[in-house]
């Protein structure tokens, strides 16, 4: 957790009670948590701390390259990953749950060696697989 901590006072944030929150929220959430979800996980300790804040803190969070916020729509919501480095992410079309894929392939993809196609600049790569996942498919079994 100190490793964060510090990596973000290096970049000047301010480490307030309610920011320090939101990242322990985060780091080693493998759940994908939603504004929804972090803000309802600390809202008992800060009750006065607003969805203004998750929003803002996660924000900067990302403008930092310490968070990935995904398009990948988790009940409709946007999710974050605190995994900032580039993997894959599959949502079982049951539970709703969006999970990490390992896989070599963004490393080896093809397209990660190029940064136009057509004159286009690319500025993000984001690959999501769609699917029923071991839990959901063994209860059907």
């Amino acid at each position: 957790m100190q490793p964060i901590f510090e990596r973000l006072k290096e970049k000047g944030l301010t480490l307030t009670p309610q920011r320090m929150a939101i990242v322990e929220c985060l780091v080693g959430n493998t759940t994908h948590p939603t504004v929804d979800e972090i803000y309802s996980g600390i809202k008992e300790r800060y009750p006065t701390m607003s969805k203004a804040t998750v929003y803002s803190t996660l924000k900067v969070l990302k403008d930092l390259g310490e968070v990935q916020e995904l398009s990948i729509r988790k009940r409709g919501e946007v999710c974050f990953d605190p995994i900032p480095g580039m993997h894959h992410h599959f949502m079982c079309s049951e539970c709703g749950n969006v999970l990490d894929v390992t896989l070599a392939c963004p490393e080896k993809c093809p397209i990660l060696s190029v940064d136009t196609i057509d004159g286009h600049k690319i500025n993000e790569i984001q690959a999501y697989l769609y699917g029923i996942c071991s839990d959901c498919a063994s209860k059907s079994a």
